[in-house]
């Protein structure tokens, strides 16, 4: 399995998409959407770390590092049917090289022990594009917790369990991301921002390298 290891800075944000390989499923229920959340916890420590399901038999809980003090913060995060939006922060060099690594690689496993498959499970390489901006930013963090009801998954984008969002608008105590970094730069609330379909439309067309689709 490859992976992109090039062009990550460190305190760099970027925006990282990787899905199955030929379009895929990545999730097939509940248990490997849960699974694949716990790991995003799991693999931020920055230190070594044992295997997953080997800190489930110590009863060792995945926890939230605290801001700057993981591999990566994460940013946002939505889990679709056959792909995944990350939007990360690097905390130290090669972090997101890692982090990525430790996550497919482990996900990858564990799906195919439990689904009795074979071979590779994602995309050879996952995508990256940096944010340079606090104006992108703000706008990809829009963008990737609206890609479940812009897919038509949902119609209401705040009903969706498996993105950031939820801890984005405190209707969900979860704590699977770093909100703070974003909700500062708000001037005001981000439920308006992520409900603003007229500036979203226009944010599309402004900045389409940063949005990645599933092509």
């Amino acid at each position: 399995m490859g992976y992109r290891i090039d062009g990550f800075e460190q305190d760099g944000i970027y925006h990282i998409f990787t899905r199955g390989v030929e379009k895929r499923n990545l999730f097939l229920d509940y248990n490997d959407r849960i699974r694949f959340r716990l790991l995003l916890l799991h693999c931020l420590p920055n230190k070594s770390i044992l295997s997953f399901s080997h800190a489930q038999k110590l009863k060792q809980k995945p926890e939230l590092t605290s801001n700057g003090s993981g591999l990566v913060d994460i940013l946002c995060y939505c889990l679709m049917d056959n792909h995944v939006h990350l939007l990360l922060r690097e905390n130290v060099e090669s972090g997101i090289t890692k982090y990525m690594q430790r996550i497919l690689n482990s996900y990858a496993k564990y799906f195919n022990v439990r689904h009795d498959r074979t071979g590779v499970l994602f995309g050879s390489r996952f995508k990256s594009v940096p944010v340079i901006s606090d104006e992108q930013l703000l706008h990809v963090s829009r963008y990737i917790h609206l890609n479940p009801s812009e897919a038509k998954i949902v119609k209401n984008p705040f009903a969706y369990p498996w993105s950031s969002l939820g801890q984005y608008v405190r209707e969900s105590r979860e704590e699977y991301s770093h909100p703070d970094f974003i909700l500062n730069l708000m001037n005001g609330g981000y439920r308006e921002f992520v409900l603003d379909h007229i500036d979203y439309g226009q944010t599309c067309a402004a900045y389409p390298e940063l949005l990645i689709d599933d092509e």
